[in-house]
């Protein structure tokens, strides 16, 4: 798989799925209350976080895990629970990350498509046969999410169930308190989308306490640096203001979706900060993309075939997707 990083010069930048309604004061908060020593090595494994998580989520720090970013924890848990000849299995269309961890750690990948509606297929023949599934939940790009009741039947079948839930503040689905049932199963969340946070790179594994101490044994310490930490544990002393951003995104989320529909695209029902449009048949996808970045915006196209005539736009504040469809309208 080719990673490519495009630099984002675009005024207003709907790609990427940053919470764009958090308010100057939380992150004038946050750096008002930050300490932290630039002369001593941070905690091997974030200790000082592991706590604050554990409290937060009700676990044991022990079944806490904190990494410089999702995708390096995520890519932990394959080199750590996918065996030097073992295989991963993932859905797709997903996260376009999972194929780059298993080639980086030379490890075997069954990919199995969504259905057309881009939910998880009836019957899934796989589970049985990989050291661990990924599911991403709600899934990106579809922002569809997957139901409890059929995650437990998949946690009764297969060996690990990792659930990458970069967007789970979100949604309304509680999988956290199934790490109670089941012993094989790692929630992976972090502080890039809901908590506004991107630039700070820090992800973290919910998990059984003994699949924690494996994770750290292949796990660089010192991996998160101190101001980093000091970040990430002002801002769960504020959850209002967070909780208050997803609320206002979900609202306008909504909002958008009705009137990109009335534009002509098709918008999927989305769990998260971002939604998934199938573009109007009169326009082509190179055209609409090329026009919006001449307008100074950015969103998020696709090269995947069941992809291609799809788009994936960040839901933004009011006053900016106000302007976003003024100029799909120009377009249009």
């Amino acid at each position: 798989m080719d990673i490519s990083y495009p630099e984002r010069d675009s005024d207003i930048l709907l790609d990427s799925n940053e919470n764009l309604l958090l308010l100057d004061k939380y992150y004038k908060d946050i750096k008002r209350e930050l300490d932290f020593d630039l002369r001593k090595y941070p905690s091997p494994t974030s200790s000082k976080l592991k706590s604050s998580l554990a409290c937060f989520y009700g676990l044991n720090h022990e079944q806490i895990v904190v990494d410089n970013g999702s995708d390096a924890v995520l890519d932990t848990i394959c080199k750590t629970f996918v065996s030097e000849n073992g295989t991963l299995g993932y859905f797709y269309p997903s996260y376009e990350m999972y194929s780059f961890f298993v080639s980086r750690n030379d490890r075997k990948a069954v990919e199995i498509p969504l259905d057309s509606d881009f939910t998880l297929p009836t019957k899934i023949d796989f589970l049985s046969e990989v050291d661990a599934v990924f599911i991403c939940s709600p899934n990106n790009p579809s922002g569809l999410s997957v139901n409890r009741e059929r995650l437990i039947s998949i946690l009764e079948e297969a060996e690990l169930v990792v659930i990458d839930e970069a967007y789970g503040e979100y949604s309304e689905d509680d999988n956290i308190s199934l790490l109670e049932e089941y012993d094989n199963l790692i929630i992976v969340r972090t502080f890039s989308k809901a908590w506004g946070l991107a630039g700070i790179r820090v992800g973290y594994g919910l998990m059984p306490a003994e699949k924690s101490i494996e994770y750290l044994e292949n796990m660089l310490p010192y991996n998160v640096n101190s101001m980093s930490s000091a970040v990430a544990l002002s801002a769960l002393d504020k959850e209002e203001q967070v909780q208050k951003s997803i609320n206002e995104t979900i609202e306008e989320r909504e909002r958008l979706s009705r009137k990109l529909e009335d534009l002509g695209f098709n918008p999927f029902p989305s769990n998260t900060n971002f939604l998934l449009c199938k573009k109007p048949a009169f326009i082509e996808i190179s055209n609409l993309h090329q026009e919006l970045i001449d307008r100074g915006i950015r969103i998020r196209t696709f090269e995947e075939p069941r992809l291609e005539d799809h788009v994936r736009i960040t839901v933004a504040d009011r006053k900016t997707n106000d302007y976003f469809i003024k100029v799909l309208k120009e377009i249009l």
